[in-house]
């Protein structure tokens, strides 16, 4: 065992006794009050003192430790392979809908498909696409909820899978329809119809800050605070970490290989995402302890992304608030459509077509985002470690669980 993998151990476990002394502390107190029952509580509470110290100074051991660097034989033992390298990637696009269910944004819109929805004079998916063929980064394109009957002019061809019955189906539909195309394995890109301000700047940012792809699956994800500076009235999602709060940036790189091996296993997140329990449940117990006590952090979630999934992956924090700005309600269309009113140098309200070099995001962090902007444990490289369900754990936050548990200071 690594150094660094025995100080995570030891910090798990001074967790896990953290826990225990706090519920036998809670108990003590709700008991009848006595002189030796004082003695009691002034020995549980230093005991509580200990224990945080201890973990507070394991934390800063495990963040000053580096990480063992992944070598090929590391990727061998789990089954992976390596790939030569690309400069063109393949592209997935959920663009699914239910025709049964009832969609205010779609009644506000005018249009009986959400991926339809005009922004800037064009449906939102157009300048989903323009934005990856504008980048240069982009070779197929599948879509999966759309058909040559909606009569959409890209200005490249595209492959349609009709509309699944899940987002579920969906993704699965068009990581298939990739390995139909191209049996070959290979580094593939997936993203949704619905962030009509992507841009072919933040298309080539994000597969620059993959690199060096030695990771088998990477996620977008944005700080709450670009996305704050950018669109304050936005009301996403965040998770909340020890390390700040994120809100997911819908944009994916991984090995083809790899988004078919999980399918099955993201069937159990979206097919429970109604359940807290059972999402829960699937994290494991030393994840639910950590996030019902808000402790859970970035580090900590290293070796999930393997447990739970059987792959390694993390994200890249991206400094643009667009990525993270999809449209599901009428007051977030309205919002992207104030946004380009005040920036008509945006892609989207011009012919698009050509590269777009250079162009500041102005609601980015300083940019380029590098690692020493941020703290060291955010960043493996350019990339920072986390698991690939973060949008299932940025449900679970948002919802109200009623456990009753002692409270982590």
């Amino acid at each position: 065992m690594t150094e660094r993998a025995e100080l995570i151990a030891r910090k798990n476990e001074t967790i896990r006794e953290l826990v225990g002394i706090r519920r036998r502390l809670e108990a003590a107190q709700q008991t009848a009050d006595s002189g030796a029952h004082a003695d009691r509580l002034l020995f549980l509470q230093a005991e509580v003192a200990r224990l945080q110290a201890e973990e507070g100074r394991l934390r800063l051991a495990i963040d000053r430790t580096p990480h063992p660097p992944l070598t090929t034989a590391t990727f061998s033992a789990s089954g992976a392979q390596e790939l030569p390298m690309q400069e063109k990637f393949d592209l997935f696009i959920t663009a699914g809908y239910d025709p049964d269910k009832a969609d205010p944004l779609l009644a506000v819109a005018g249009v009986d498909h959400k991926s339809l929805v005009p922004v800037a004079g064009k449906p939102m998916i157009s300048h989903v696409v323009a934005a990856f063929v504008e980048s240069g980064r982009v070779g197929e394109i599948v879509i999966v909820g759309l058909g040559p009957e909606h009569g959409l002019d890209f200005g490249v061809h595209v492959h349609y899978v009709p509309n699944q019955p899940s987002l579920w189906a969906s993704q699965n539909a068009g990581v298939r329809r990739l390995r139909e195309i191209n049996a070959a394995d290979r580094l593939i890109i997936g993203t949704t119809a619905d962030i009509p301000l992507l841009t072919a700047e933040i298309v080539r940012w994000f597969v620059a800050h993959c690199a060096p792809f030695d990771r088998e699956l990477y996620w977008g994800i944005v700080p709450e605070a670009v996305m704050k500076e950018g669109f304050p009235e936005s009301k996403r999602s965040y998770l909340p970490l020890r390390e700040g709060r994120f809100c997911s940036g819908d944009l994916y790189l991984g090995k083809l290989s790899s988004a078919e091996k999980i399918q099955e296993r993201m069937r159990g997140f979206i097919a429970n995402r109604k359940s807290v329990v059972r999402q829960l449940w699937l994290l494991g117990p030393s994840t639910i302890l950590r996030f019902l006590f808000r402790r859970l952090a970035l580090d900590d979630m290293l070796g999930v992304a393997q447990r739970v999934f059987g792959i390694s992956g993390g994200p890249v924090i991206l400094p643009y608030a667009e990525a993270g700005m999809d449209v599901d309600k009428p007051f977030q269309w309205q919002q992207v459509v104030e946004y380009l009113a005040r920036h008509p140098e945006h892609p989207a309200n011009g012919e698009r077509g050509g590269r777009e070099e250079g162009r500041m995001n102005p609601c980015a962090f300083p940019h380029p985002f590098t690692p020493s902007s941020l703290p060291p444990f955010f960043y493996r490289g350019n990339v920072c470690v986390f698991p690939t369900f973060f949008p299932h754990l940025i449900s679970l936050s948002h919802r109200r669980i009623s456990l009753r548990c002692c409270r982590a200071d």
